[in-house]
């Protein structure tokens, strides 16, 4: 027998046995007496009702109200232990299940806190969606690869929130197939680019399925050096085959019988020369350009003063500016600081610039060299008055083989690969190079270079 029931028996029977006792004396009393008889006997049972309710009520109330504020997620209010019976058993019970649950809250939140910081440091894009097609989760990334206006995603249907028929057609195959679908796609939006798509299913050990977790992998920076590498193959292999097949032709037509013709064997002799030189100089930039990329060079820091290396560039290049008769200026303040540079090296940058710029403009044009501080860097501008090139072609200026027009280009004799290396050997500098030009209006090509400590 519980101890709530023996308590709740014991008070029934005082209140009978009361009674009982009551209506033995009621027998015997006269009428005047019943009045104060009933009275007393009122009284005793009122007095036995405010015990059980002292006794059993108050603390099933006070139970009551600590288990639904419990349930709301308020775990504040902490139950004393009322007394040695189950009613104290159970509230010492409630204060237990208080404590775990507020351990399982705390756990959840932290897991749920760690889920949320390592989705949104992945640079790739995570989708999470219900078998009701709808959004549970999605990181920051997904915004910007998708050009995502709205933030409030969640819970919405993934066709609402995601305007990509390709993208929710492939959802819309996994959650009903409860396969993986593995897709690239392009978009134009908000920028050219091009993802790898995986929709993985979710699904318990019953085969039943929860949703489908789509992770976009951003692969626009791989696939343009894809398409870079294999446009760097097939632009060395035609600067090598173009050089190689016209020496091999004049040596054949020397050993054919050319070569008994002094006026036509030193002719041949001399384009076999100019492209063997040709040859030359393109393996040697490309060696100067592995070497740079692959950080084997040797750096020689030092102070190198800008103006210095500008007057050596220009003595290189003297011949070929008074052969087309150009006006150069040059322009430096008396106080420009010296900056951090390897001599050699800096003066490999002017030239070909320089050289560009002869190659480049029209006889008779203008070259201007000049230099400014520009915080703690110092700028060298290199403008002229040349043929100046499109829009379009100065993102890609900078890049292997990249000729604005070939045929001139390969006239003026360049290996296409001086401006690559100009952009390597200035970035080892831990600077910059930039390109401002238009068409027929000249170009201006301008280095950023620290300061000398």
């Amino acid at each position: 027998m519980n101890k709530v029931f023996r308590n709740l028996l014991l008070v029934q029977l005082s209140v009978i046995l009361a009674g009982f006792v009551g209506l033995g004396w009621a027998l015997r009393l006269s009428a005047q007496q019943w009045g104060p008889f009933l009275l007393g006997a009122l009284v005793i049972v009122l007095l036995s009702g405010l015990v059980l309710r002292g006794m059993l009520l108050r603390p099933i109330s006070r139970i009551g109200k600590a288990a639904e504020k419990f349930a709301q997620g308020d775990f504040r209010g902490r139950l004393p232990h009322i007394r040695r019976d189950e009613l104290g058993d159970l509230a010492d019970s409630l204060n237990y299940l208080s404590d775990e649950l507020q351990k399982k809250i705390a756990e959840v939140t932290k897991d749920r806190t760690e889920v949320k910081a390592i989705l949104s440091s992945m640079e790739e894009g995570v989708i999470v969606i219900g078998r009701d097609e709808r959004i549970i989760l999605l990181n920051d990334p997904v915004y910007r690869m998708l050009d995502l206006r709205s933030r409030d995603t969640i819970g919405k249907s993934y066709w609402e929130i995601l305007r990509n028929e390709e993208i929710n057609s492939s959802l819309k195959e996994a959650l009903l197939e409860k396969k993986t679908v593995r897709k690239e796609i392009h978009l134009l939006t908000p920028a050219d680019s091009q993802f790898l798509m995986q929709i993985s299913p979710v699904v318990l050990e019953k085969g039943d399925l929860t949703g489908v977790v789509a992770v976009f992998h951003d692969v626009t920076e791989f696939n343009k050096l894809a398409q870079m590498r294999s446009d760097f193959v097939a632009n060395v292999s035609h600067e090598l085959k173009t050089p190689l097949t016209t020496i091999k032709g004049f040596v054949e037509t020397l050993k054919e019988g050319a070569l008994n013709d002094p006026q036509k064997a030193e002719r041949f002799l001399d384009f076999i020369k100019t492209h063997t030189e040709r040859l030359e100089l393109l393996v040697n930039d490309l060696l100067s350009l592995a070497s740079i990329e692959s950080k084997e060079v040797e750096m020689r820091w030092g102070g190198v003063r800008i103006p210095e290396v500008v007057q050596t560039a220009m003595a290189i290049c003297k011949e070929s500016i008074r052969q087309k008769k150009l006006t150069v200026e040059i322009s430096f303040p008396e106080d420009l600081p010296p900056v951090r540079a390897d001599a050699g090296k800096l003066e490999q940058v002017f030239l070909n610039l320089l050289d560009n710029a002869v190659k480049f403009t029209p006889a008779g044009g203008r070259i201007t060299v000049s230099a400014v501080q520009e915080g703690g860097y110092v700028r060298t501008d290199f403008r002229d008055t040349g043929v100046g090139i499109a829009a379009d072609h100065l993102p890609r200026i900078f890049e292997r083989f990249y000729r604005v027009d070939k045929a001139r280009n390969r006239e003026q004799g360049g290996t296409g690969l001086g401006l690559s290396i100009v952009k390597h050997i200035v970035e080892a500098h831990e600077g910059k190079v930039s390109v401002q030009s238009e068409p027929e209006k000249g170009s201006q090509f301008s280095v950023y270079l620290p300061l000398a400590a």
